[in-house]
């Protein structure tokens, strides 16, 4: 006798992956069908939700197609629906890459951002202000912290003219060779924001995200652009309210 771990795993292999784990009646592979089919809405909806604009970009019927292929190579593992697609720049890597389409896996890295982002916890913004309590000494050694519901992206396409682009009716024409954007995802309230970073202030960032003292996110700063400003970079990040706070060995986190 099959135990119910055992019954639940060939269900779900039956459903999810389609695949003839048992020999059925026709009465029973018909409400099979059923069962499959509203698994197969539920899950191309949840992708169309998620990747709207890489639905545009590809149709309807091609976009179907992908929902079909990335749910059999990606199937959900959890019961949050929100949690699925993360994967889907993955699965257009494979499709696209080396061919004039390789850009839509950055825009569905950009698209799983917002997603990302619309769902991520929220905290009270930092005010510069704060920076006045801390010693000019110390300042080289603060550790700032991003928000929770802030994403970085980089990309070598114009992904965010491109998001831009499919956020109405008309979409002009995007040079895919004007050059590549980096993008800072942001929320305020219940407000999505996206704003293009220049490198200098992108690479400032990045370290800021990746636990650097602001020293070293200086130098990262001043490496990827010429004449770096980290004042505005700062000034830049407080207005987006992408950052949390700082810390420093003898500050708490602010």
């Amino acid at each position: 006798m099959l135990s119910l771990r055992e019954v639940q795993q060939r269900a779900y292999r039956a459903i999810v992956l389609e695949d003839n784990v048992l020999p059925l009646t026709r009465s029973r592979a018909a409400r099979l069908d059923v069962y499959r089919n509203n698994a197969r809405e539920t899950f191309r909806k949840t992708l169309s939700a998620t990747y709207p604009v890489v639905q545009r970009l590809v149709g309807d019927a091609c976009f179907r197609g992908i929902a079909a292929h990335f749910m059999r190579e990606f199937p959900s593992r959890a019961g949050d629906l929100g949690l699925f697609g993360a994967e889907l720049a993955t699965l257009l890597d494979v499709y696209y890459r080396d061919t004039e389409f390789a850009y839509l896996a950055d825009v569905a890295r950009l698209e799983w951002a917002c997603a990302e982002v619309e769902t991520a916890a929220d905290s009270a913004p930092f005010d510069l202000l704060e920076l006045a309590a801390v010693h000019e000494d110390d300042h080289s050694a603060l550790r700032f912290a991003l928000r929770p519901c802030v994403r970085l992206l980089s990309s070598r396409y114009p992904v965010l003219k491109i998001w831009h682009a499919n956020q109405s009716a008309e979409v002009a024409p995007i040079d895919l060779a004007g050059g590549g954007e980096r993008v800072l995802v942001a929320r305020r309230g219940a407000d999505l924001r996206l704003e293009a970073l220049d490198a200098g202030t992108f690479a400032f960032a990045q370290s800021l995200a990746d636990g650097e003292p602001l020293a070293v996110a200086l130098d990262a700063g001043c490496a990827a652009i010429h004449g770096f400003d980290p004042g505005s970079a700062l000034a830049l990040l407080a207005r987006l309210d992408a950052l949390a706070g700082f810390r420093t060995s003898t500050f708490g986190l602010d």
